[in-house]
């Protein structure tokens, strides 16, 4: 708990330090923005639980409308290249009573350094560890199980970001997050509403994976590490990363709940990765490579991304292609835990295959109507023998909004 007060200690100041600038008359310049996602969810698995043998006792589809999530966020321009900004995330189909309803997405101030770096303190994304999985990078609506576990949740710390030429560096001390999981499946409000499986069954239609959480309401105070270069070569950005850091008593009881004592040999957390994206429009690709061990429990997989998308005027051979400004991406996941699978679904390999069509909307009576996304997951794992696989696959249309 200790380093995680310093650090929100160290925003708080920051902040106040750029009130103080601008009540000496350099007033900041102020954007606020914001945005939902507006799903409804078709034909989705949302009752069925699991026996203690793990075969499906129970099984219904249903469609529904789901509002997954708003965004409301603040950025605040000030003298000399420094700026704040501000995020916030509500999940709507959550209880008021979740710490995740009303969620701190971000909050941090950039300082420009003399050698033409910049300087981040507090919390967002770790921009030193892999492909930050932000919607430019994704392409599709949902994270995959990869990012997820490698680089999906938000840190509380200080970043250091420098470009020189080609080159990038990224270099990042913060705040240990708890051992924790996600949930491949998921559909917003399905599996919420309809309560707990009944007594005497293991589970409902999601299955879920290890990760490294950004727990709003427990922090261990251990410290992490992570460092990224990357480089570019036209069309082509390349990147290597590492991790290291330290995890609790409480992280480690976390793990030798789910996998077993026999595989919990240390109490430290580490990962290295590789990556690439290719950018020529129309074409856009990414490729993830991540290799984990959290307290002796070893993750590793990859992810590999190819689409087409819109160019900015949508002429020339993407018009004649598509005929409409329209995004097409296909990614492919492969995540595998190096343990004998049990019951446990945090023990089971994970394939997902997800295409993802995006169509822009242009209405002038509706403007913060932005575009209409299907997507579809087809999802796979490799449960133990004598159970059921789980029909978690996922196809929903999403409405964008923003202003």
């Amino acid at each position: 708990m200790r380093t995680h007060w310093v650090v929100l200690v160290l925003a708080a100041l920051t902040v106040l330090g750029a009130a103080a600038v601008a009540a000496a008359g350099e007033a900041p310049s102020v954007e606020v923005h914001g945005w939902s996602l507006t799903r409804y969810y078709v034909n989705t698995t949302v009752d069925a639980t699991l026996d203690s043998q793990g075969r499906i006792t129970s099984e219904e589809d249903d469609s529904f409308l789901a509002e997954e999530r708003i965004s409301l966020s603040g950025i605040a321009r000030l003298a000399d290249g420094k700026q704040v900004y501000a995020e916030f995330y509500v999940h709507p189909w959550l209880p008021q009573s979740d710490p995740s309803y009303l969620y701190l997405e971000s909050l941090y101030v950039d300082l420009p350094t003399s050698d033409g770096a910049k300087v981040r303190i507090g919390k967002g994304r770790n921009v030193a560890f892999g492909i930050v999985p932000a919607y430019g990078n994704r392409k599709t609506s949902n994270y995959s199980p990869l990012a997820e576990t490698f680089t999906m949740d938000r840190v509380i710390g200080v970043q250091y970001l420098k470009k020189l030429g080609t080159n990038d560096f990224a270099f990042a001390l913060q705040g240990s997050q708890r051992v924790g999981s996600r949930y491949i499946g998921m559909a917003a409000d399905g599996q919420i509403d309809r309560g707990t499986p009944p007594a005497g069954t293991l589970g409902t239609t999601t299955v879920k994976h290890l990760t490294a959480r950004d727990n709003t309401a427990d922090h261990s105070g251990k410290l992490e590490a992570t460092a990224r270069y990357g480089w570019s070569l036209g069309d082509l950005s390349l990147g290597v990363s590492g991790r290291v850091g330290a995890l609790d008593a409480t992280d480690t009881a976390a793990l030798a709940k789910t996998f077993g004592a026999q595989y919990v040999t240390d109490s430290t957390r580490s990962a290295y990765g590789v990556d690439a994206t290719f950018k020529r429009m129309p074409f856009y690709g990414t490729v993830e490579y991540y290799d984990g061990s959290t307290g002796g429990v070893d993750v590793d997989g990859f992810a590999i991304l190819i689409g087409v998308e819109p160019t900015p005027k949508c002429t020339g051979i993407w018009r004649e292609m598509s005929g409409a400004c329209k995004g097409l991406f296909v990614r492919y996941v492969d995540l595998n835990v190096d343990v004998v699978p049990t019951l446990s679904s945090a023990t089971w390999d994970v394939e997902q295959i997800a295409v993802s069509y995006v169509l822009p909307l242009k209405c002038k009576s509706l403007p913060f109507f932005k575009w209409i996304q299907f997507e579809y997951e087809r999802n796979k794992e490799s449960v133990p023998a004598g159970a059921d696989e789980i029909s978690n696959d996922v196809f929903f249309v999403e409405l964008f909004t923003a202003f």
